[in-house]
């Protein structure tokens, strides 16, 4: 029996793990020069797309925060066909998805579908990117979303900890793998 990793929720409070399907996120035009003059109007692109909340649920309900930390969710064959035209095919490989269900690869972490209403295919979290909104309007859309998904715990606090180990990770000047190569040392 397989255990769902989902409640269903349908209001405007936020928690981490809060799923936002089609939410709207703005953008500076990457190719946008600085300083503008200051009557050039601002080039702003607005996409549409799946985001998880990051932002620690007790942060956003004790109102610590007035902006809430998105990360973008795609779906796994967008994944493989994004990383596939990066020149990675190693993502269409077993061991690939075995390191992803293991929490072994660094920037990403998978998702569980659901099959009923609403439904959710495998996805990956991609902590590669992220957003910030402002916690009231985000709470606004929320709402305006109707019957939604929230990560339920352990789940929740296993995306957590993989988001962490992202951002804490620590590439050392040296290379240590001699160690490795020395063998045991005798009493």
């Amino acid at each position: 029996m397989e255990v769902d990793w989902y409640q269903i929720v349908q209001d405007a409070t936020l928690f981490q793990g809060d799923i936002l399907l089609h939410c709207p996120v703005f953008v500076i035009a990457a190719e946008l020069s600085w300083p503008q003059s200051s009557n050039a109007p601002l080039e702003v692109d607005i996409k549409d797309l799946d985001l998880i909340v990051m932002t620690q649920t007790c942060d956003l309900q004790n109102n610590k925060v007035e902006d809430v930390l998105l990360a973008q969710m795609v779906a796994w064959p967008q994944v493989v066909s994004a990383e596939v035209q990066k020149g990675n095919p190693s993502v269409q490989s077993r061991n690939f998805r075995k390191q992803l269900v293991e929490g072994n690869i660094p920037g990403f972490s998978l998702l569980h579908k659901r099959e009923e209403e609403p439904s959710l295919p495998w996805s990956v979290v991609d902590f590669h990117r992220l957003f910030t909104l402002p916690k009231a309007f985000l709470s606004r859309f929320a709402a305006s979303l109707g019957p939604r998904l929230r990560l339920r715990s352990p789940y929740r606090e296993h995306l957590a900890q993989a988001f962490a180990r992202y951002f804490m990770r620590v590439g050392l000047p040296h290379d240590a793998r001699t160690f490795e190569k020395e063998g045991d040392v005798k009493p």
